[in-house]
């Protein structure tokens, strides 16, 4: 449920949370060549681009919290099994 301010905005508290590329991969405990490899093969969340460099490569990307811990939560729980 959303809850509004008196000026009839939305409350701070409500506000999404954007984690940085560090904070994604310690808490997933993955290198960060990981996380571009997989958001490249399309297995994980795509980044929100916040900024470019004066060169046009990205300088500044977040991940919404949400986005992260609903692809986490939709992983298949319980032991990796091989083919053999």
């Amino acid at each position: 449920m959303i809850s509004h301010s008196k000026n009839g905005g939305v409350s701070p508290d409500d506000k999404p949370q954007l984690m940085k590329l560090q904070e994604v991969c310690k808490m997933l405990q993955i290198s960060r060549a990981s996380i571009y490899r997989w958001v490249e093969e399309g297995i994980f969340p795509q980044p929100v681009i916040l900024g470019t460099g004066g060169n046009g490569k990205r300088s500044a990307v977040r991940w919404y919290e949400s986005d992260i811990l609903a692809w986490l939560k939709a992983k298949p729980k319980g032991t990796q099994k091989d083919g053999s």
